[in-house]
């Protein structure tokens, strides 16, 4: 966690999101399963083996103190070059058990940082949408944040809003997920919409949604690149010791609706699993192998997986912002 990110979409991750173990005293951080793809979160084990050591699951609520680390609030403020930062890596920005008061401080360094493009994606699209289209009077929120002294100081300035270093996504892992949560990320004002498919767990047609939205009048209106349904697309599979194969068929689907729609698509990686038509013809294919999803598929581990699709890489992304 921290600068130079091993995520090959971003280039630094922040998460000033922590949590407390109240009987050890250990800090790490919270999340809870909400679906499929949390199934095997690489964040829950990485805070079991050094966090909070606890799993990700809601009944561990009662057992932690979720804080915001005002030192590593201030982190992107201290990173003079410019960086793509994953907000959030090892939690959710959105969940319900951070308050708003937490995600305004966020958005408040966030607008103090503008030379860094923010990446923040959740699984909970609906309080994105909310909190994004709030017309609560609050001056953090709406104003820049002054820090001095280590003290918060408020300086009544406008902000541009949606923050136009602010990216704003959504998880979906299969159509259902999809179908849930790009409606909403739709209705979401933001500077550029991404969607991460990853892990891939089945077949979308996002086409569909984006279509039936723009002919309902529902995408939020921004301006800017914002004004476009959705700015990106990350697909991969699923990497890690229990990781489920992905079928070549979704990456493909996914691959060419972008290119149709002229939106940036970001093949991120195979993951633990290859199809025998994506190997290389000459690899030693190892022995563990079974039939998934209507094809034969070998585990190789993924650095020998690898990311190529169809023979040619895919890492487009957004423009960034000036």
């Amino acid at each position: 966690m921290g600068d130079n990110s091993g995520i090959e979409w971003t280039e630094a991750t922040w998460t000033p999101i922590r949590a407390r173990n109240k009987a050890t005293g250990k800090v790490g951080w919270h999340c809870e399963h909400v679906t499929p793809g949390c199934e095997f979160c690489y964040a829950e084990s990485m805070n079991m083996r050094l966090g909070t050591g606890l799993s990700f699951k809601p009944g561990h609520r009662k057992d932690i103190e979720v804080f915001l680390d005002e030192n590593m609030l201030l982190q992107p403020m201290r990173w003079k070059r410019a960086r793509m930062i994953f907000v959030c890596s090892m939690t959710d920005l959105f969940a319900d058990f951070v308050t708003d008061a937490m995600i305004d401080k966020v958005f408040a360094v966030m607008a103090l940082a503008p030379q860094h493009t923010f990446q923040v994606l959740t699984k909970r699209a609906e309080r994105m949408r909310k909190y994004m289209t709030d017309t609560r009077v609050d001056p953090i929120r709406k104003h820049m944040l002054h820090l001095s002294g280590g003290k918060y100081e408020l300086h009544i300035i406008p902000l541009e809003w949606p923050l136009p270093n602010v990216w704003l996504g959504v998880s979906a892992e299969d159509q259902r997920r999809a179908d849930e949560r790009i409606p909403l990320l739709l209705e979401t004002p933001a500077s550029v919409r991404f969607i991460s498919a990853e892990p891939l767990l089945g077949p979308i047609e996002f086409g569909r949604l984006v279509r039936d939205a723009t002919l309902a009048g529902k995408i939020a209106a921004t301006g800017g690149d914002g004004a476009r349904p959705i700015g990106w697309v990350i697909a991969g599979g699923e990497s890690g010791r229990s990781a489920r194969p992905m079928h070549p068929d979704w990456a493909r689907r996914l691959r060419d609706e972008c290119a149709d729609a002229n939106v940036p698509f970001f093949f991120k990686q195979w993951g633990e699993w290859v199809t025998e038509l994506q190997s290389p013809e000459d690899a030693v294919l190892p022995s563990s192998s079974r039939r998934q999803n209507g094809v034969q598929v070998w585990r190789t581990g993924k650095k020998a997986a690898g990311s190529l699709l169809d023979g040619r890489e895919h890492k487009a992304t957004p423009v960034r912002h000036l």
